[in-house]
């Protein structure tokens, strides 16, 4: 809504102009005042006010001079002049000063000064209908160009060279006269915290300020002509497109900043010709796998082709029958022990091997290790789907984690869970998915206060979504966000029960965003309000 300033000297006036109109009804939510031009200037300042009734002859500064100042920090503010019949001259010459909506002649007559300030209400909400109209159209521009900048480096990722050709040409017609290099960098983000979700915008936005902190020090012009971004989940590809050749430069002279702790960057080899730019990404992507064996480095460059490892000593990477062996008796045994102790050494194993190997070679090694288990699951009757989530079967666990030795133990930990559903016999009591409720009600629980996704579910308990998803419904007879819903609602009635704290307290303490969608949830819950359930119980 909307807030008003009065400046007028004279205490009676001011108190009578607050009350002489239904201001409410006008769209005035706020009133402050003051009683000369030169307090009116510094709470205009402070308050920030949409409109400002002031007098023209006040001591210390007279409403003129008052608007002149104010004018040129406040542009969108109007006013209105409150002025007596010798005045009213000079009052009309002031309304050309800009700004200046119209006058108001003591004494007020009310039919006459309503009509002023409601055609003031409906200048200053055209105004601000077109203040948000431009925004808008600003947010909407913003998103057009991160759109295409997404789009024209995925075209680079599909292999798609004569569209990314295509698009780039659009958005470099001034710099056609300039030698134009291409840099290459791929940037993963993985938070600390497996429950954190990240919003994209806060992903592009640390990626984009990681990247130009680098060409700040790689080229001499620092500033890219364009910057391409594409997220895709954890990663982001990008594409620096330079007017000058940047100087090659050694880690050791640059770092990421340390509340960047949860980012890897690799760095690609730079081009004169965009149709390398694919295969250039593609290289500088498969460089970040170097923190697997390179620890405590948070930037990566692609291996030169006379440093990659040789095919002899590729062949060496195998999992061993014995160490497949191994793998099968600690799922039959079942002691996490065991099984953790095995993937420590393997980890170890592939650790050794990973700088003298391809990283394809050490992707192998772990399938082998999925597919050992999987296999184990399919002979005693364990359907796949409960125990096998996406990323297991598309291998994409490997970018979700900053070292190997957390690789391995995520796998040991969806080993354990194989062992646990095989030894207590899922295939004959399905005892295993009644079991699984209260462990993910658990898991909820300790993250009550954040957005638990079933993806994120499936992928802590290594559940299929869809499977997962099927279990809630022929179980419990209620679907995931029923069963979330239920579990916040409860620990919202537990909250109420303690005075120290406020309900919009408990709103936000149960994952609630929205306190109107708070409200609605726990009355369809309870039948009744969070404030009429606090009052059950004397508060």
């Amino acid at each position: 809504m909307y807030k008003l300033l009065i400046v007028e000297d004279e205490p009676l006036i001011r108190a009578g102009l607050q009350h002489y109109f239904d201001w409410t009804e006008l769209g005035v939510t706020s009133i402050v005042e003051a009683e000369n031009g030169k307090e009116g200037w510094l709470t205009a300042l402070h308050e920030q006010p949409d409109l400002i009734i002031t007098d023209i002859r006040m001591p210390e500064m007279d409403g003129l001079q008052m608007i002149e100042h104010i004018r040129a920090t406040l542009p969108d503010t109007l006013f209105i002049i409150l002025t007596g019949f010798n005045d009213f001259e000079y009052a009309q010459k002031a309304i050309h000063l800009g700004g200046v909506h119209a006058f108001l002649l003591k004494p007020l007559e009310y039919e006459e000064s309503f009509s002023t300030i409601q055609s003031c209400m409906a200048t200053l909400k055209q105004k601000r209908n077109e203040r948000a109209q431009r925004t808008e159209l600003e947010a909407q521009a913003s998103e057009n160009k991160s759109f295409k900048s997404n789009q024209l480096v995925k075209l680079l990722l599909e292999d798609e060279h004569a569209s990314w050709e295509e698009g780039v040409r659009q958005h470099l017609n001034d710099f056609e006269h300039l030698a134009i290099t291409y840099q290459p960098f791929v940037i993963s983000w993985l938070p600390s915290n497996p429950s954190q979700i990240y919003e994209r915008s806060e992903f592009q936005q640390h990626a984009e300020r990681i990247i130009r902190a680098a060409l700040e020090i790689m080229s001499s012009s620092s500033i890219p002509i364009q910057l391409f971004l594409y997220i895709d989940k954890t990663k982001c590809y990008a594409v620096a497109i330079l007017d000058d050749q940047p100087s090659s430069f050694e880690t050791d002279y640059f770092s990421l900043p340390a509340c960047d702790a949860n980012f890897f960057m690799a760095i690609g080899k730079m081009t004169t010709e965009s149709s390398q730019l694919t295969q250039l990404l593609r290289q500088t992507d498969q460089a970040l796998y170097q923190r697997y064996y390179q620890d405590k480095r948070q930037i990566f460059f692609p291996i030169a082709a006379n440093q990659s490892p040789t095919r002899a000593k590729d062949s060496r990477l195998l999992l061993e029958e014995a160490d497949k062996n191994r793998i099968i008796v600690g799922l039959e045994s079942g002691n996490p022990t065991d099984i953790e102790q095995l993937m420590q050494r393997l980890a170890h194993d592939l650790r050794i091997h990973l700088p003298h190997t391809s990283m394809d070679r050490g992707f192998a090694f772990i399938q082998e290790i999925i597919s050992t288990t999987v296999r184990f699951a399919h002979r005693n009757g364990i359907p796949v789907e409960g125990v096998y989530s996406e990323k297991l079967l598309k291998l994409t666990c490997v970018d979700d984690f900053p070292t190997l030795d957390a690789l391995f133990n995520w796998l040991a930990a969806w080993m354990v869970q194989v062992s646990n559903v095989y030894r207590d016999e899922l295939s004959s009591t399905n005892h295993q998915d009644v079991l699984i409720f209260e462990h993910i009600e658990a898991y909820i629980k300790e993250h009550i206060d954040q957005d638990i996704t079933l993806q994120m579910v499936a992928d802590r308990f290594f559940y299929n979504p869809s499977y997962l998803s099927r279990i809630f419904k022929r179980k419990l007879d209620k679907n995931y966000m029923r069963f979330v819903t239920e579990i916040r609602i409860h620990y919202a009635q537990e909250c109420l029960k303690k005075p120290e704290y406020l309900v919009t307290d408990v709103c936000t303490m149960c994952g609630y965003k929205s306190y109107k969608h708070f409200v609605k949830t726990f009355r369809s819950i309870t039948n009744m309000t969070p404030t009429d359930y606090r009052k059950k119980w004397g508060w």
